[in-house]
């Protein structure tokens, strides 16, 4: 009998201790679920803030590229100011009258040089010609992404130097010394009526048209509700960028559909795509086009503004002129 009792004793007593361990194994779990939930909310939100780092950085990045590209474009025309006579636009027709009279000047000698070069590159046959150091500094200066035409006495005493960046992207790079000037190459281009696509793309309001050298085929200008670059406010700017970037890439989707849908009906007569704005917007209007792209800066602002669509076709058509 006190046997008995005893062994029940003794199992109370494991019982207890189990039961005692089992509260601790419990509470022991119950400390690491929370440890774990907290650890998961730690990584969430690391994640999230990661997130926003990222695209804090890629945004910081975007706008140093910005910058840096304002501010070699300041540098570039700071430099065209201090080394030029005078800097014009030029339509087609009034660089066509202007060409004219430069083709008709006559020399006794061969001393008048003409040059075309194409985007990015340099002729250097002109080395063994004694240019004014103005001129070749112009030359390297000016990034045309159409190429320069360079019309040039070398005795100096009639015309005075001048150089053309044209509407279109130079033929062939050439240069020519004789007792006339060579405008066959330049009036080539102002004078060849192609159809071309037009595309001024810029977050909230895009052009596309289809052009001749004559007219406006068609168009579309593409309008969406875009945020602007800064804000007022509780919202974080981080937030504010977020929701601008997705109102952006809405608008390039839009933009895009019309762009796509505009150009399909004219793919045989089409030859390339002058496009101008924000680069990022353009490559994602652009990215599925196979048509040759062409980047020039035509400001679209006051033309949209007041409707005067076949001025936008007169931009693409005209040439700059740098007077030495």
């Amino acid at each position: 009998m006190l046997g008995g009792l005893f062994n029940r004793k003794e199992q109370e007593r494991k019982i207890e201790l189990l039961q005692t361990r089992i509260n601790e194994l419990e509470y022991e779990n119950k400390s690491l679920s929370e440890h774990l939930s907290t650890q998961a909310s730690r990584a969430k939100k690391a994640l999230a803030d990661k997130q926003e780092a990222d695209l804090a950085l890629k945004k910081a990045e975007e706008r140093i590229d910005t910058i840096e590209r304002e501010l070699k474009n300041l540098k570039a025309k700071e430099d065209v100011q201090l080394s030029v006579r005078e800097a014009v636009t030029l339509t087609a027709d009034r660089a066509s009258d202007l060409l004219f009279q430069i083709g008709s000047l006559r020399s006794r000698n061969d001393d008048l040089l003409t040059a075309y070069l194409r985007p990015e590159e340099a002729v250097r046959d002109l080395d063994r010609f004694e240019l004014d150091n103005s001129v070749k500094y112009m030359m390297a200066r000016i990034k045309s992404p159409t190429g320069i035409v360079l019309f040039y006495d070398l005795k100096r005493t009639g015309m005075v130097p001048q150089i053309v960046a044209p509407p279109f992207v130079i033929r062939e790079s050439q240069w020519k010394r004789d007792c006339a000037f060579d405008t066959t190459q330049l009036q080539e281009i102002l004078d060849t009526n192609r159809v071309i696509c037009i595309l001024l793309a810029h977050a909230g309001e895009t052009f596309i048209g289809i052009s001749d050298r004559e007219r406006v085929i068609e168009y579309k200008i593409v309008r969406s509700s875009v945020k602007e670059k800064h804000t007022k406010g509780g919202m974080s700017q981080r937030r504010f960028e977020r929701l601008r970037d997705e109102d952006i890439r809405h608008h390039g989707e839009k933009a895009r559909s019309a762009f796509e849908a505009l150009v399909a009906g004219y793919k045989s007569e089409l030859e390339m795509v002058v496009a101008s704005g924000e680069h990022n917007l353009i490559k994602m209007i652009t990215q599925d086009n196979d048509f040759p792209l062409l980047l020039r800066s035509i400001d679209p602002k006051a033309v949209l503004e007041k409707q005067k669509i076949d001025k936008i076709r007169v931009l693409a058509w005209s040439s700059r002129w740098y007077v030495l």
